[in-house]
């Protein structure tokens, strides 16, 4: 059995997460180039979580507070400052 990703591991320790409705953002920055294996991760972690995306390189959104949480984790992980953000969509 082939072992699981970083993502997919974080994924599994957030089980218990409520998963409340709503958009999350995701913003993460980073002093250099990030490692390519946050970048492997964070489409790995988007096939896990419906409604999930790469809005920009900087900026993550999802529908999931589980995906949420798991892509701060990744992001720390892999030495960024990261702020995440519960949104509402408005059409103007």
């Amino acid at each position: 059995m082939p072992r699981k990703s970083l993502a997919e591991e974080l994924y599994a320790d957030e089980e218990d997460c409520a998963d409340e409705g709503g958009h999350w953002i995701v913003v993460y920055d980073f002093e250099g180039k990030p490692n390519p294996r946050f970048w492997v991760n964070l489409r790995r972690l988007s096939t896990l979580g419906a409604g999930s995306r790469l809005l920009q390189f900087s900026v993550y959104v999802t529908d999931s507070r589980r995906v949420a949480r798991v892509a701060v984790l990744l992001a720390r992980h892999y030495g960024a400052s990261v702020e995440v953000f519960r949104a509402e969509q408005v059409n103007p």
